[in-house]
């Protein structure tokens, strides 16, 4: 009795001078005397044999058999062992292991995972986060330790009380086989901060860290998995580089660090592995550098130490407290019995372990009525939105440019470039070309080595290209040879998805490229965020955490800003994705009732696209499903996105003047009612003209007819349905001078498949209009007819067509290749949604020819309709206002314009310039949501669709569909008020 009490006080003296200089977890506890009664009292409670096996932690594989099972009741109520290492599986598997472990415990036992990259190293439904190489190239240290804390609440959620993280290894040696992209990088500094901010998120959850792998693994040329490596450095160096690190992160204080299985003669000449050598671990470990916290050793079943005899006692006796993971457990604890009974291994220093281990229990918040993971909506607790939105962030932040000739990065003046882009070997996902093209339509091919047939089509392909974008996956010597070929006599840029010690295979294509790009891992996120680098959909920010011998040294990376729209998660710009999900409740409601058979929403906020999805079907049958790339119908959102940015592209190129008469630049004009007419009024909607006008029966033979063209009601000769209440007679006709089945010099102008018009017909269409009678000028009295005169105006004064202008001066250069009148010249109806089943004038299906009669008669191409588009590409259009004219590193309008067009609103109305916009004096008749302010501008389309802008709170909707199919009498959409009911999410979201 007198020993074991002696033993005792000798151990609580041990233990106080410990917390005197505890790490943080220990010494800011909020009760240190709970603590020390509850741990005092399960120790005195155990065996000699329950506190030995405390300082075991077996490996333990994720498997529900009853074989495992039994394995864990033995390791746990035979071996009494202190925790469980589990190996790789799945969340919802390890959880009731993990569960029934607990269970069977009688003293809690510690859950420990070896998860440098999260929970994923080891769980594959988890959220996989970048390796630390990756990391390394994050500037931000504020970032690292939200990510820590991130993987830390993630532990707790799986009842798991310690990670085996950080790696404090600086990797000098490119060809080591083991630590290598685990570690952070080679500067000392650089591993240092990394590693403590990490370390500081994980502990800021009671989730242990533990620091690894002392002295230092990253210098090895060998594995010690299956030898023991020799570092040869003298102490000097191992001192001042590789346990530098080591030193900040105890003196940083945390609770945990991992013993190497490696001889280092400098430190200890005897030769014995460093996680076995008392000079090592209790003399610097513990004595010099102070580390009071657990230290484990690394996994003993390793080559490394394995072979050694008695391997555990040594362990212990060297200074380690918990032995991981040994081989052969049940012989294990009995060498550690037996050593402790023949006194090799004094009790007091069992004891001494043992109860530093109970205290971190009780640290890590494990007591009994806290060991059962609640398996109800666990996937979900891991797998939340702003872990999504911070993966995402952490990737973004480490994409490193590290060549940039002749400023080429951000690309620019697309409209100037023909790219090409290549995939050498397999990219994730494809999201690296698919991200691209969000930016710029482009042939994108892959090659992979030993495919000669596609070899021969990717050379052939690009022969053209005038720019080359290449991915690389391989450092293979046929990829690298087929690289060479392939970029001979081209600019190009490279994008390397690999370690950056495999650029080296492309050294001398480095040096001949105009960009290089490293994105280091080949992940969906790391293939998505390096495309929007290389078109500044975020900025440039990473910096290379390893030096490439011969190539760029540590530290390089060239920096710029985001320029263009970005993809980023609601998170990141304060948007609750679970309130911005009731937009897909709308939408699917919405086709439910068949207000519209599908349909494309975009949201963007301050530069960044947080929602963008395709819905449903191009018709009611499901015969073609919605992809975010397809084409509507954008009816009179043509006048906001067409008409009106061309007058202000015309206003800044050729001086014009919003007050000026139309006459000016209309001639036609001159000489009737509405000689003075303005570009102001026709903008405002108050010039007194009519909605619109039935061109197309200038076309018409209506003479022959000798009946009415249309009735209220169906017979036998009105057959032709034309609206919900109004049918056309079947025998009316087109004049043959004006109209053919087939195009000709003649009949130039396209109004729908088979159907063309005579090239009078447009200057009739003028003629007709300038001899409209106008009423009640100066009201406001929306009018298609506005439009056309606006777009007869930019003809005039550009002397080229709208279309062409626009595509040139505008969408081309923006990326905007799907913003486009006439869709069928350049696309495959397939990809192209379709309006209205016209029975009465065209007599077919439309598609890919425009809805509007108006704009249809004038050859699809008119100022009020006519364009088409996706909203992928029109959210650069309105970007580029939100960004006062600028987009792409480029100028487009001036400010004064921008905030011309869009700040001012009629006194008359709730008009803008051109634009539509909150209707503040009768809310209830508003085309936009409640909670929109009065800045908002936009606009709606007779098809579904329309777009707005809110520069109060840098906000982007546009809603794109075809509820005119299968026509145009479906009203469902305005009854049920879809749209507005999507903003009114947006704006809730917000809140």
């Amino acid at each position: 009795m007198r020993k074991l009490l002696s033993s005792l006080f000798t151990l609580l003296l041990t233990v106080g001078a410990f917390a005197q200089q505890s790490p943080n977890l220990y010494r800011h506890l909020s009760d240190s005397l709970a603590m020390v009664q509850w741990s005092d009292s399960v120790f005195d409670a155990m065996t000699p044999e329950e506190r030995i096996g405390q300082l075991f932690m077996p490996i333990v594989e994720v498997k529900n058999t009853p074989q495992n099972k039994e394995l864990i009741r033995r390791y746990i109520q035979e071996m009494k062992i202190g925790g469980i290492l589990y190996s790789k599986g799945t969340s919802a598997r390890q959880a009731e292991l993990n569960n029934y472990a607990q269970g069977l415990a009688k003293v809690p036992l510690f859950i420990s995972l070896d998860g440098e990259w999260g929970l994923a190293m080891r769980l594959t439904d988890t959220p996989r986060f970048p390796r630390n190489m990756m990391l390394g190239a994050v500037n931000n240290d504020s970032l690292i330790a939200e990510y820590g804390k991130e993987v830390g609440r993630q532990c707790a959620e799986m009842g798991i009380h310690i990670n085996f993280a950080p790696v404090l290894d600086m990797n000098s040696n490119p060809n080591n086989p083991v630590i290598n992209t685990r570690s952070f990088g080679e500067e000392k500094d650089l591993v240092s901060r990394k590693s403590i901010a990490y370390a500081s998120g994980l502990e800021s959850q009671r989730v242990l860290a533990v620091g690894k792998h002392f002295p230092g693994h990253g210098d090895t040329a060998d594995d010690s998995h299956h030898t023991l490596p020799v570092l040869a450095h003298d102490s000097a160096r191992m001192y001042e580089y590789e346990m530098e690190p080591f030193r900040n992160y105890v003196d940083a204080g945390f609770s945990g660090m991992l013993t190497a299985h490696l001889s280092v003669p400098a430190l200890d000449e005897s030769g014995v592995p460093s996680s076995l050598s008392e000079k090592m671990v209790d003399g610097i470990l513990k004595k010099e550098l102070a580390f009071s916290g657990l230290v484990f050793t690394d996994g003993l079943a390793m080559k490394g130490v394995s072979s050694q005899p008695d391997f555990c006692v040594k362990a212990l006796l060297a200074g380690n407290d918990v032995l991981l993971g040994p081989a052969n457990m049940a012989t294990q604890v009995k060498n550690v019995r037996d050593a402790v009974a023949d006194g090799r291994l004094p009790m007091s220093v069992v004891e001494e372990k043992c109860l530093k281990i109970l205290r971190y229990k009780y640290i890590a918040g494990l007591t009994a009525s806290k060991n059962q993971i609640n398996l109800n909506g666990l996937h979900e607790r891991l797998n939340t939105a702003h872990t999504r939105a911070l993966n995402r962030k952490l990737h973004a932040e480490a994409i490193t440019v590290l060549k940039d000739d002749n400023a080429l990065l951000p690309l620019q003046r697309l409209d100037e470039k023909r790219i090409g882009v290549v995939s050498v070997g397999r990219l994730a996902e494809d999201a690296f070309p698919k991200t691209l093209a969000r930016y710029n339509r482009q042939q994108f091919l892959t090659w992979q080595a030993g495919d000669k047939n596609s070899r021969t089509q990717v050379l052939s392909q690009t022969k053209e290209q005038s720019l080359l974008i290449v991915g690389i996956q391989s450092d293979k010597a046929a990829d690298v040879e087929f690289v060479r070929t392939l970029c001979e006599g081209k600019r190009f840029i490279l994008v390397f998805f690999t370690s950056p010690y495999r650029m080296q295979a492309y050294k001398r294509l480095i040096g001949d490229s105009e960009g290089v790009v490293l994105a280091y891992e080949n992940s969906k996120l790391a293939g998505e965020c390096a495309a929007e680098v290389i078109y500044g959909g975020l900025p440039a920010k990473g910096t290379l955490s390893v030096s490439v011998p011969g190539l760029f040294k540590s530290g390089a990376g060239i920096h710029f800003d985001q320029v263009r729209l970005g993809y980023v998660y609601p998170e990141e710009e304060q948007l609750d994705s679970k309130v911005l999900s009731k937009i897909d409740l709308i939408v699917k409601e919405g086709m439910a009732k068949k207000a519209f058979p599908g349909c494309q929403v975009l949201v963007a906020r301050n530069g960044n696209i947080i929602y963008e999805r395709a819905f449903g079907f191009f018709d009611y049958a499901g015969s073609k499903e919605v992809e975010l790339d397809d084409l509507y119908d954008l009816a009179s959102v043509t006048k906001g996105a067409a008409t009106v940015p061309a007058v202000m592209k015309v206003r800044d190129d050729y001086k014009m003047r919003i007050a000026d008469p139309l006459s000016r630049y209309i001639p036609e004009l001159k000489g009737t009612d509405k000689a003075s007419l303005t570009i102001r009024e026709a903008l405002f909607h108050e010039t007194g003209m009519a909605s619109g006008h039935p061109f197309y029966r200038m076309a018409m033979a209506l003479d022959s007819l000798k009946m009415p063209l249309f009735k209220a009601a169906r017979d036998v000769n009105y057959r032709l349905r034309a609206d919900k209440n109004l049918y056309a007679h079947k025998d009316f006709r087109f004049r043959t001078a004006l109209v053919s089945n087939s195009f000709s010099e003649e009949c130039p102008i396209e109004v729908a498949q088979n159907f063309y018009l005579n090239s009078t017909f447009k200057d009739s269409i003028l003629h007709k209009l300038t001899a409209l009678p106008l009423k009640n000028r100066g009201s406001y009295r929306y009018s298609c007819l506005n439009f056309v005169m606006l777009r007869q105006m930019v003809e005039n004064i550009t002397h080229q067509p709208l279309d062409k202008y626009l595509t040139t001066q505008l969408y081309a250069p923006l990326g905007a290749n799907d913003l486009m009148f006439n869709p069928r010249h350049h696309y495959d109806s397939t990809k192209i949604a379709p309006t209205e089943n016209d029975e009465f004038l065209r007599k077919q299906l439309l598609v890919g020819y425009v809805h509007d009669e108006i704009s249809a008669f004038s050859g699809g191409v008119e100022g009020n309709a006519g364009l088409f588009g996706n909203a992928g590409d029109l959210a650069k259009l309105l970007q580029l206002w939100l960004n006062e004219g600028e987009y792409g590193g480029e100028r487009y309008f001036t400010r004064e314009t921008v905030r011309l067009f869009t700040m001012t609103k009629s006194p008359k109305s709730r008009r803008g310039l051109g634009f539509d916009k909150p209707d503040t004096r009768n809310p209830r008749l508003s085309p936009t949501a409640p909670q929109a302010p009065a800045s908002v501008y936009g606009h709606t389309g007779f098809t579904g669709t329309c777009f707005w802008v809110d520069p109060d709170n840098k906000l982007i909707y546009i809603f794109l569909t075809n509820r005119v199919y299968p026509h145009r009498w479906n009203k469902q959409l305005m009854i049920d008020n879809y749209r507005t009911r999507i903003q009114e999410v947006i704006y809730e979201a917000m809140k």
